[in-house]
């Protein structure tokens, strides 16, 4: 069994409008659909709303290649709480087109369900709080069924500075009555994109364990977007888990399932199997590294690690427990 803490549906869905939009088609080429699912036993995916648009701007661009060392496009917080809920809506939509093929998890059972293999389950997450306008909305959109947020993409906002942020302020006044009403009412904390500062904060300041949910080992790599030692080790006290990524730039010179593996097994080395888990990315990143160009190709990652010492109990952590145990503790709040 496979979860997956990070990929990106809905906007696969508001970016790709074609006939490749038909999900129950195991489509060449692209990442993630049900039919791969299915192939490679993914259970639940922590699937975004991510509510920011892409724009021409040459210094957010400059900005964003200074820190992936790659360009990226721009993208700008304009509307981002309409943008969100029109994400959201792709899930109900697809719920009615697909029916049977998944289930949203909103509930405590919908999880428990998904994890017995019953059906797919999407745990929705915002990936940015720039849809918040003021944290008590938390609440509306828990009510439409978001289980987790982050708190930044890669530009600060009014809850925390982000992992480009050029004064590394941490969480804000409004960034710790968020996390206190995420905890409150089960919303996992996702600090994916976050400066280390706002990291080392709210790992110190959170009730319930945390995720982080798409980055690597900057002690194999060194990027911005990567954790290193002193995260982890907050993380590990915490209880959270740490989501290995596809994404190229954060892997090293030749991305690939040899050099993915390094940061796993670095990181298990140094802290132990309890922190280890997947966020891919998938339909989020135009290349995919070598050998792992879709969901599939996930268990070529952990013949690998095995090869490489990992034992079953490693490849479970890794592979679905750990993540799973960060979203039960989670769910004991939801209503």
């Amino acid at each position: 069994m496979i979860i997956d803490l990070h990929e990106d549906v809905a906007d696969y869905y508001m970016t790709e409008g074609s006939p490749k939009n038909d999900f129950s088609k195991d489509i060449a080429g692209r990442h993630a659909d049900f039919p791969k699912y299915r192939k490679a036993g993914v259970a639940i995916v922590v699937t975004s709303l991510y509510p920011l648009i892409r724009t021409w701007n040459p210094q957010l661009s400059a900005q964003l290649a200074a820190g992936y060392g790659t360009f990226r496009p721009a993208q700008i917080a304009k509307g981002p709480t309409g943008i969100a809920l029109e994400q959201l809506k792709v899930y109900y939509q697809m719920s009615r087109a697909y029916p049977g093929s998944f289930q949203m998890i909103q509930q405590r059972r919908d999880l428990e369900d998904s994890a017995k293999g019953s059906r797919l389950g999407f745990l929705v997450c915002i990936e940015g709080a720039e849809a918040l306008e003021d944290v008590s909305d938390l609440e509306i959109f828990y009510r439409l069924g978001v289980r987790a947020v982050g708190l930044t993409w890669n530009f600060d906002n009014r809850y925390a500075a982000s992992c480009m942020s050029k004064k590394d302020f941490g969480l804000t006044g409004e960034g710790q009555r968020l996390v206190g009403e995420a905890n409150q009412t089960g919303v996992v904390v996702d600090l994916a994109h976050s400066s280390k500062v706002t990291m080392i904060e709210t790992l110190a300041l959170s009730k319930q364990p945390l995720m982080i949910s798409h980055s690597n080992y900057a002690q194999v790599h060194p990027h911005t977007r990567n954790v290193d030692d002193d995260v982890l080790e907050a993380l590990s006290r915490n209880g959270g888990v740490v989501g290995f990524t596809l994404i190229n730039d954060t892997i090293g010179p030749n991305p690939g399932l040899d050099s993915l593996a390094k940061h796993i097994v670095a990181v298990r080395e140094r802290f132990g199997s309890d922190l280890l888990a997947l966020g891919t990315d998938y339909l989020g990143i135009s290349v995919t590294p070598s050998g792992l160009e879709d969901v599939t190709k996930l268990n070529d990652l952990f013949i690998k690690l095995v090869d490489l010492g990992f034992g079953e109990d490693d490849i479970h952590k890794l592979a679905w427990e750990n993540a799973y145990r960060v979203m039960e503790k989670n769910a004991e709040k939801w209503r």
